[in-house]
C-alpha cells in the first residue's frame, strides 16, 4: 500500500513540474509575440487619465531644480499626447515614464544627445539583443494606478513592527505542540485556539499592509529585470550595466524574498504546494518578517531603487525610439549651432502623425511672419518647426532631411481656449500665455518661440497696435520668432525685422484647393470673401462684403 501511495506523490511532483515548465515556455512565447509585435508599429494602445497622472507624477518627481521643461501650455500647443502615444513602444511603466519625461525636458547637452543616439542605434542593429531586454521589461509590464516613484513615496508612511511582534506566534506553536507531547488531550485543545487566534491575527495584520504588497511586487519585479540586462554589457550598454549591478548590491536579497510573500505577493498559482505554503504563512506569519525586512531595505535604499528605476526607463525609452525611427519615412538627429548664433533651418520638415504630409523647408537668421487664410497650413507649419527643435533636443530624431539649430527653450502660444475654472476670457489667458513668453525671451538664453494669431481676441485696431509691439520685442531679444497671422498691415509693419512667408490656396472648380506649400514674401491673395461664394452664400452678401472692403482699403472708412 505504501508503494501505492508513493507512485501518486511521485505522479503529482511530476505533473506540478511538468506543469511549471510548460507555463514558463507559453508565457515567454507570448511576450516574444508582444514584443515583435510592439517594435515597428503603430501602437494601438488607448491612454487613461490614470495614464497621464502617472506619467506627469514621475516627471514632476524626477525633474531638477533649475531644468528647462517644456510647460504644459506648449505641450498641448503641440499636441504632445498624441506624439507621445505615438512615439511610446515601451512595455514596462519605468520606460514609458522616462520616456515621457525626456520628452518634456529638453536637452542642452550635445554628448548626452549623442549617447542617445547611439543606443537607439544600437538597439535597431541588434535585433537579438533588443527581443531579449524588451522581453524583460515585458515581463515587468505597467503598474495599474500609481507611478513607480509614487510607490516608493508609499513606503515612507508606513511603520515597521518588531519582528517579536510575529515570531510570537510561532513560538506559541511550539509551545503547543509542547504540550501535546507531554498531555495530548489538552495540548490538542489548545494547538487548535492558537491555531485559530494565529489565523484571525493574521487576517486582521494582512488587512493593514497588504495594500504595500503591490508597490513591493512592483520593485522585486524590477530589480529581477535589473539582474538580467545587467548581464548586457555588449556594446554602449557596458557602461549602464555597471550602474545597474552598483546599485544592486544591496537589493539582491529583494527578489528572493518576495516569493515568501505567498498569493499576495504575486503567485497567483492555486496548486497544492502553493496551497500549503499559503497555510503555512497564516499559521507562522513569517511572510509579515519577510515584509518587514523588505520595506526597511526599501526606506534604507530609495537612492538606489529610484537609480535602477531611471537607468532601466533611459534603455527602454531608447528602444522605443529606435522603434518609432522604423515607422517614419525618412528622418535626421540634427545638427547644433553654437548659442550665439541665432538661426533655424529645417529641410523637408514634415509632421509625423499627418498621412501623406506635404514636406517643407526653411534657412533663416532672423524671426519669420506667416500669412495665409484659415486652413491653408500655418499651425501646422508652426507644430512641425517647433516638434523638430523638440524632438532634436529630446529624441535626437527629427522628421526631416536636415535641421540646424542652437539648442533652444522652447514657448508658444497657439491653442489657446477660455478658462472656465477661474472665469478668465480668451483674452485674459491669452496675454497671459503671451507675457510668460516676453519673460522668457528677455531671460538671455536662446528662446525658440510660436505664436499663432497673436491677441486675436480682441479688436482688430488695439490687436494690430499691441501686437506689431509684441512682435518687435519679440524680435529685439534674444529670440527666434515664428508667428502666423492674418493681419496683413503686420508685414508691413514689421517689414524691417521679420522674414515674410506665406501659405496659399486655389479655387479650382468651385472647391477650395490646398496645396501647404511654404512659399517666400506676404501673402497677396485675399479669398476669405471669395470663399463664402464657393459655399453657396447670397450673391448678395458676397458681393456687399466685397464692395465694403474695398471702400475701406481706399478711404479707410466702413460702410454698410
Amino acid at each position: 500500500m505504501i508503494y501505492v501511495y508513493i507512485g501518486a506523490a511521485a505522479a503529482v511532483l511530476i505533473f506540478m513540474i511538468y506543469n511549471t515548465a510548460t507555463t514558463g515556455r507559453r508565457r515567454r512565447a507570448k511576450l516574444k509575440k508582444l514584443v515583435r509585435s510592439t517594435y515597428g508599429n503603430v501602437s494601438e494602445r488607448e491612454y487613461s487619465e490614470e495614464d497621464y497622472h502617472k506619467l506627469s507624477a514621475y516627471f514632476e518627481h524626477t525633474r531638477k531644480d533649475g531644468d528647462f521643461t517644456i510647460d504644459d501650455i506648449t505641450w498641448n500647443d503641440l499636441g504632445m499626447d498624441d506624439l507621445f502615444e505615438a512615439l511610446n513602444h515601451t512595455l514596462s511603466s519605468a520606460g514609458e515614464e522616462e520616456l515621457y519625461s525626456i520628452l518634456r525636458t529638453p536637452c542642452f547637452d550635445e554628448e548626452e544627445l549623442k549617447e542617445r543616439d547611439r543606443l537607439a542605434q544600437f538597439f535597431r542593429d541588434q535585433k537579438e539583443i533588443r527581443e531579449s531586454i524588451s522581453m524583460d521589461y515585458a515581463a515587468v509590464g505597467r503598474t495599474k494606478k500609481f507611478s513607480l516613484v509614487e510607490f516608493l513615496d508609499h513606503f515612507r508612511e508606513l511603520q515597521l513592527k518588531p519582528a517579536f511582534h510575529y515570531l510570537y506566534h510561532v513560538l506559541l506553536i511550539l509551545l503547543a505542540v509542547a504540550v501535546c507531547i507531554l498531555r495530548p488531550a489538552a495540548g490538542v485543545i489548545i494547538l487548535i485556539a492558537v491555531l485559530i487566534f494565529n489565523i484571525v491575527t493574521y487576517y486582521r495584520e494582512k488587512s493593514v499592509i497588504e495594500p504595500y504588497y503591490l508597490s513591493l511586487s512592483a520593485v522585486s519585479y524590477l530589480t529581477k529585470a535589473a539582474m538580467r540586462i545587467s548581464q548586457h554589457r555588449e556594446g554602449p550598454l557596458k557602461k549602464y550595466s555597471d550602474r545597474l549591478k552598483e546599485d544592486l548590491k544591496p537589493l539582491k536579497g529583494i527578489e528572493k524574498s518576495f516569493k515568501w510573500l505567498g498569493t499576495s505577493g504575486g503567485n497567483v498559482s492555486l496548486d497544492l504546494l502553493s496551497l500549503l505554503f499559503e497555510y503555512f504563512l497564516m499559521m507562522t506569519h513569517l511572510d509579515f518578517v519577510v515584509f518587514n525586512r523588505m520595506v526597511g531595505t526599501v526606506k534604507d535604499h530609495e537612492a538606489e531603487i529610484l537609480r535602477m528605476i531611471r537607468t532601466l526607463g533611459y534603455l527602454e525609452s531608447m528602444i522605443s525610439v529606435a522603434s518609432f525611427r522604423e515607422l517614419l519615412p525618412f528622418y535626421c538627429t540634427g545638427d547644433f549651432l553654437p548659442d550665439t548664433e541665432r538661426s533655424y533651418a529645417v529641410i523637408d520638415g514634415y509632421h509625423p502623425l499627418i498621412p501623406d504630409p506635404v514636406a517643407n523647408s526653411i534657412r533663416e537668421d532672423g524671426p519669420v511672419l506667416l500669412t495665409g487664410s484659415n486652413a491653408s497650413g500655418k499651425s501646422t507649419f508652426l507644430r512641425v518647426c517647433a516638434v523638430s527643435a523638440l524632438f532634436a533636443q529630446t529624441i535626437v530624431t527629427v522628421p526631416a532631411h536636415e535641421y540646424h539649430a542652437p539648442m533652444y527653450r522652447i514657448f508658444s502660444s497657439m491653442a489657446l481656449q477660455d478658462n472656465l475654472m477661474s472665469g478668465e476670457s480668451y483674452y485674459i489667458v491669452e496675454i497671459r500665455s503671451i507675457k510668460r513668453i516676453l519673460d522668457a525671451a528677455g531671460s538671455g538664453a536662446p528662446v525658440l518661440l510660436f505664436v499663432d494669431e497673436v491677441l486675436r481676441g480682441t479688436n482688430t485696431v488695439e490687436r494690430i497696435a499691441a501686437s506689431s509691439e509684441i512682435l518687435r520685442s519679440f524680435a529685439e531679444q534674444r529670440a527666434f520668432v515664428f508667428a502666423a497671422t492674418h493681419d496683413i498691415e503686420l508685414t508691413f509693419i514689421l517689414k524691417d525685422l521679420y522674414r515674410n512667408y506665406h501659405f496659399e490656396e486655389e479655387i479650382i472648380d468651385g472647391n477650395v484647393v490646398f496645396n501647404y506649400i511654404l512659399k517666400k514674401g506676404r501673402s497677396e491673395t485675399r479669398n476669405a470673401i471669395r470663399l463664402l461664394s464657393v459655399m453657396g452664400y447670397d450673391p448678395a452678401v458676397t458681393e456687399a462684403a466685397k464692395r465694403s472692403a474695398e471702400r475701406f482699403e481706399k478711404e479707410g472708412v466702413w460702410k454698410l
